[in-house]
């Protein structure tokens, strides 16, 4: 699994807007510009284990099976039933809402190994944000 491992927040781009464009409240997508977190991400099994760590350690962990719908914490848009899926020999991942028009995360991996990108999508909405992680 390329993701494996920790991987440390360095900074974000559009991310403001694109909460904004989703119906993020204000005050929480003014802080995602800079919203830091540690990324944990193994595998149990058949299962991925991805552990977000952010300020004053308050830590959420997503536990899913590819393919299999589960319950994802979604900050400030609030819980959503998803599904996700593989994507690609890079060991990308993308996580999907299973309702139409849903936000989509997608991790990809550098080619050097050392850097995800998160961008965020959702069909409806212009805007695009992204998230950058170093692996630690």
């Amino acid at each position: 699994m390329t993701f494996s491992g920790e991987w440390a927040f360095v900074k974000s781009e559009n991310m403001e807007k694109f909460l904004l464009a989703v119906g993020a409240p204000p005050d929480v997508a003014a802080k995602s510009e800079t919203f830091v977190t540690t990324l944990n991400c193994s595998k149990d099994g058949d299962y991925y284990v991805i552990t977000i760590t952010g300020p004053q350690g308050k830590t959420i962990e997503q536990k899913f099976k590819e393919g299999e719908p589960f319950t994802e914490s979604v900050g400030p848009i609030g819980k959503e039933r998803t599904a996700v899926a593989m994507i690609g020999d890079d060991g990308g991942m993308a996580i999907k809402g299973v309702e139409d028009d849903s936000v989509v995360e997608l991790r990809k991996i550098s080619p050097s190994g050392d850097e995800m990108i998160t961008i965020f999508t959702k069909p409806s909405v212009e805007e695009i944000g992204k998230r950058f992680f170093k692996r630690v």
